[in-house]
């Protein structure tokens, strides 16, 4: 199940809203949107999180927990593995065939250099 700030961000995405976009939604700074999308970030209070579900059309439960329905007025549940979340073309496919080559104390550097390079957007 993915954390917090991965759900804040595939929520915006989903929705096709910038950083800007969202935080002007909310009614917070672009720096406060950037924070809650960063692991070691601030965490966005109750209120905000509502916000950030109605602008993203996603469920507060979903945004707040990674439980139930992701879409608002969906029924489907999410699964315990989300399945959209494999490679979707060859490069990332040829990552993900390495990394499971890995043993496992080898893994979480490369996920950490990884998470630390999307940090940068």
């Amino acid at each position: 199940m993915s954390l917090l700030f991965n759900r804040i961000r595939q929520a915006r995405r989903g929705a096709e809203l910038s950083q800007s976009e969202l935080a002007n939604i909310v009614g917070v700074a672009r720096s406060a949107v950037a924070q809650w999308e960063r692991r070691d970030g601030a965490k966005p209070t109750t209120e905000n999180m509502a916000k950030i579900a109605m602008a993203t059309t996603v469920s507060f439960e979903w945004l707040a927990t990674g439980r139930g329905g992701r879409w608002l007025g969906g029924d489907a549940e999410t699964p315990a593995m989300m399945l959209n979340f494999y490679a979707q073309c060859g490069l990332e496919e040829r990552l993900l065939l390495a990394f499971r080559t890995l043993r496992s104390p080898e893994q979480q550097p490369l996920v950490d250099f990884v998470e630390a390079m999307t940090d940068r957007a």
